[in-house]
């Protein structure tokens, strides 16, 4: 069975959050070195923490047994480079003479600043992965950080990634048979983030500011999504999931009654929901109709967000 390697960035306070985007999409977890093997191949511009995706090609033990295993296979490219990838960082290996070593078996000319394949070579204090890169992080999410339109309470673009990850799974579906709705917009960061991923998105909001904020959002990146005005209460339709961040009232306080109308609503959109807040949303969420799949705690200085994922009882 074909085998690939997921490198993590793995943010220290936030392994959780990490652990849930990674099994959302490659159905394994990162060990402490933040790699990851699964038998699913993932495009790594997907995530948000995901860094690569590497077909693995040969496994072993030692330096001396990798570069008989590659021998064998005769295995030839043009244009290629070998990429040693330490982890820990601080392994005692040199990484030029290593990739010198490997790239010495290997059939073809090397090219070191334009190559046409990498062989990435994870090493570890007791294995060696070798393989194929097929797919590097985007790093979409910084620059929908800086789009034109934003509020104070805007999501962070990389967190909204996340969430919309881990309503979606994996494989990722895309076209008219998946629609995900954001039922509460704003500015559009989960819209953005569900449309650069090519998924079908329809986002409301109930102040028409926000709405065109998110339009204009939108035209910026040069992505498609349907945006309307209107009143989360008031949404109707079938829609395949929804990832929503909840409003904020006047100074950012909550509005606890609007909210159990919001979610009360939405329980008849769509049957799974991904939902930030900072509040524990496990009794609002029950009693609105859903069961909760799974809470990840989000902390940033002082605040912890919760991110909650919950399906719709029948």
């Amino acid at each position: 069975m074909q085998k690939y390697l997921y490198l993590m960035a793995m943010p220290d306070r936030l392994m959780e959050l990490v652990t849930a985007e990674c099994f959302a999409l490659t159905a394994s977890t990162p060990d402490s070195h933040g790699i990851a093997v699964s038998e699913m191949c993932v495009d790594a511009r997907r995530g948000a923490y995901l860094k690569s995706c590497t077909e693995v090609l040969f496994q072993a033990t030692s330096v001396a047994e990798l570069c008989t295993k590659i021998r064998a296979t005769d295995l030839h490219a043009d244009a290629f480079r070998v990429s040693i990838v330490k982890k820990p960082r601080n392994l005692q290996v040199s990484t030029t003479e290593l990739g010198r070593q490997i790239g010495g078996v290997i059939g073809g000319k090397p090219n070191l600043t334009q190559p046409n394949i990498v062989f990435p070579t994870v090493v570890t204090e007791d294995r060696l992965w070798f393989g194929r890169l097929l797919s590097e992080s985007d790093g979409a999410w910084q620059a929908h950080n800086r789009r034109p339109h934003v509020t104070s309470s805007s999501l962070p673009a990389r967190l909204a990634r996340v969430l919309v990850n881990l309503v979606l799974g994996s494989p990722l579906t895309t076209g008219a048979e998946f629609t995900l709705l954001e039922p509460c917009c704003g500015t559009g960061t989960i819209v953005i983030s569900a449309a650069h991923l090519g998924v079908k998105t329809v986002g409301y909001d109930i102040n028409p500011r926000m709405v065109g904020a998110t339009s204009k959002n939108l035209v910026h990146f040069g992505l498609n999504a349907t945006v309307h005005l209107g009143d989360a209460r008031e949404i109707r339709g079938e829609f395949s999931a929804i990832a929503t961040d909840l409003p904020y009232g006047i100074a950012l306080v909550k509005d606890t009654f609007r909210d159990a109308e919001i979610l009360a609503n939405l329980r008849h959109c769509a049957p799974k929901i991904g939902l930030i807040d900072i509040r524990d949303m496990r009794q609002p969420l029950a009693d609105a109709g859903y069961r909760i799949e799974t809470i990840i705690p989000v902390p940033k200085q002082n605040l912890v967000r919760r991110v909650f994922i919950a399906t719709r009882v029948s």
